[in-house]
């Protein structure tokens, strides 16, 4: 294995599996430092570890504490954190561009997207499951606000799964952005570009149906010079919230943003916040759902690359 960045530090478990040849999938910590309250953060932090460790996969959570990124908690780790997990606040949101100061001044964080697949990629790690990715932001016009997730799927080599983008984006600039930057989007088992709640949209995409064909396109990408990759997996029908009605609970969120002027790095967690008390927590159950989802579809990709290798 290749030396890692001093500030870098892998878990036993993950630090073997990758050794050993054996599956590994990242995940990002925002869930547990930002997107939930405690104790549910951690019960979710669990339920996700589990689903991989049930399919043969080894969990690799990545946050950073005291200025060192961890890749993969134990239960030690979790016990050490759990104290700060229970204070809002306690915890910055960490996207690319912030870990050279968190690293420098030893602040502790959550991982976005972006942060999580460039620590994942210096691990040896190439699966990342989350939730949805950020994106081009509706009024970017004006406001030029583009997430760094998308600059990091095209310049670093991980296979993101998730439920497309989340909805409160602009979709159709978002997935423009990406073909620019030649980032492959594709579906899984599906034509149509899921929009986070909801299962498909009228935006079409190429479709990949096995994990077989997967390893041999990752193969094909990463031998052409290619880097990310986006597979875009539908929430489950039966959690599925109609576009519809969600467009109304968005359009009601952004208007409450601009009016309180809420913009940049804490735009996402208001408007998510905002729709999970408009929504009567069914945008939380449905975003718990897709993860899921989106975890099983992981464990399965980093199989088949595994046995490709």
């Amino acid at each position: 294995m290749r030396s890692k960045p001093e500030n870098l530090i892998l878990s036993p478990a993950v630090s073997e599996a990758l050794a050993e040849g054996r599956p590994v999938v990242a995940l990002e910590s925002t869930v547990l430092t930002h997107g939930l309250p405690h104790p549910q953060n951690l019960d979710v932090f669990h339920s996700l570890e589990e689903i991989l460790a049930s399919e043969g996969v080894t969990p690799a959570t990545i946050i950073v504490w005291e200025g060192i990124a961890r890749v993969g908690l134990s239960g030690d780790d979790i016990k050490r954190l759990e104290p700060l997990l229970e204070k809002p606040g306690s915890f910055r949101k960490l996207g690319l561009r912030d870990l050279p100061l968190a690293y420098t001044l030893g602040h502790s964080g959550g991982t976005t997207v972006s942060a999580t697949m460039k620590l994942a990629a210096l691990a040896g790690i190439e699966v990342f499951a989350t939730g949805g990715i950020g994106g081009v932001h509706r009024g970017w016009e004006t406001t030029l606000d583009v997430s760094s997730d998308l600059r990091a799927l095209a310049g670093i080599p991980v296979a993101v799964v998730s439920a497309g983008c989340k909805a409160i984006l602009d979709v159709p600039a978002t997935l423009e952005y990406l073909e620019t930057c030649a980032v492959p989007v594709l579906g899984w088992q599906t034509e149509r570009f899921p929009l986070f709640y909801t299962a498909e949209s009228e935006h079409r995409i190429d479709r990949l149906d096995s994990a077989e064909n997967f390893a041999r396109l990752w193969k094909s990408h990463l031998d052409l010079g290619g880097k990310g990759i986006l597979i875009a997996n539908p929430i489950p029908a039966e959690d599925s919230i109609p576009a519809a009605r969600m467009e109304a609970f968005i359009t009601e969120a952004l208007d409450s943003a601009r009016r309180n002027n809420i913009h940049g790095k804490a735009l996402t967690p208001f408007l998510l916040d905002y729709l999970a008390q408009t929504t009567k927590g069914g945008s939380v159950k449905a975003n718990l759902a897709l993860l899921r989802g989106n975890v099983k579809v992981a464990a399965g990709l980093a199989k088949a690359i595994c046995k490709k290798g």
